[in-house]
């Protein structure tokens, strides 16, 4: 089910560089860290390095919420956010990889590097599929 986010919801999550994933164990100890996500208006991807804390996780439990967010430094009462909760799953190849990985290198120029980049199915991309949202604002959303 798509989730029903604004124009104004769309383009700030678009913007933001940095998001922060939080992944859980089978038993449901939660972890937290910051990634570089992209959305293509249905799906949020995001690259991460083999054998990471972030992959046994989604292995154990697929259950992940990530926080797209945002504060003004010189006024703290405009601050923003959405929260997406999902399905996580882990690409290694295929169509829907060079479709995430061809976003991620779009939208991060560190990826088009030798140092920052890597080859097709190189890494694993994670997908999550929302499934729900919440978003908080106090003062006005900045476009």
């Amino acid at each position: 089910m798509p989730l029903k986010l604004t124009v104004s919801d769309l383009t700030f999550i678009r913007q933001l560089p940095v998001a922060r994933v939080a992944t859980a164990t089978k038993s449901g100890n939660p972890r937290v860290r910051p990634v570089w996500p992209v959305f293509d208006g249905k799906n949020i991807y995001f690259a991460t390095d083999s054998g990471t804390v972030k992959l046994k996780h989604i292995n154990e439990n697929s259950a992940v919420s990530i926080v797209f967010d945002d504060y003004d430094r010189d006024n703290w009462s405009n601050l923003k956010g959405i929260r997406i909760q999902g399905t996580a799953k882990i690409l290694n190849g295929g169509g829907e990889y060079k479709h995430a990985h061809a976003l991620l290198k779009e939208k991060y120029p560190e990826y088009r590097t030798a140092e920052g980049g890597w080859a097709y199915s190189e890494i694993p991309i994670i997908k999550i599929a929302p499934r729900s949202f919440g978003k908080w604002s106090d003062g006005e959303w900045k476009e």
